[in-house]
């Protein structure tokens, strides 16, 4: 009786980590604020953020992303990393993501890096950091931006 109870226990601590995640990533519908290539402004924001139900560490995102008036909406994954999150010096969770733009021009490409998650009591700071790089791989930048 206890085993079950336990399992059952564990079943609803995921359950509501995972309710969290998704909301902390929705970050109350605003965008994130950061910059591409260290220079030009950049929003990103997510329309939905959902548990994959295949895969209970992987989140199924759409959002957009809008640099200096220049808005693509897209589709990725944010998946749990254990490993990076276990050797994580300030107790951060780490995920690993990638968000696929929709279109072909030449600023259409595709979101590669890593989303750490501080929890505190005062504020939750979820920061994105990696690279951007269009579909035809004549630009690549660095990307960063955080609540």
């Amino acid at each position: 009786m206890k085993k079950y109870f336990f399992l059952l226990m564990m079943s609803f601590v995921s359950i509501i980590t995972n309710a969290q995640t998704s909301k902390l990533l929705m970050n109350d519908a605003k965008s994130y604020i950061g910059k591409i290539d260290d220079k030009a402004k950049m929003n990103v924001g997510f329309y939905s953020v959902f548990l994959d139900k295949d895969s209970p560490e992987t989140y199924k995102v759409n959002g957009y992303s809008d640099v200096e008036g220049t808005k693509a909406d897209f589709s990725g994954t944010i998946i749990f990393n254990s490993e990076k999150t276990k050797n994580s010096k300030d107790e951060s969770k780490i995920y690993d993501l990638k968000f696929s733009e929709k279109g072909t021009g030449k600023h259409n490409g595709i979101f590669f890096g890593e989303l750490s998650i501080k929890e505190s009591l005062d504020k939750n700071q979820l920061k994105f950091e990696g690279t951007w790089t269009n579909y035809g791989n004549t630009m690549k930048f660095p990307v960063y931006f955080n609540n």
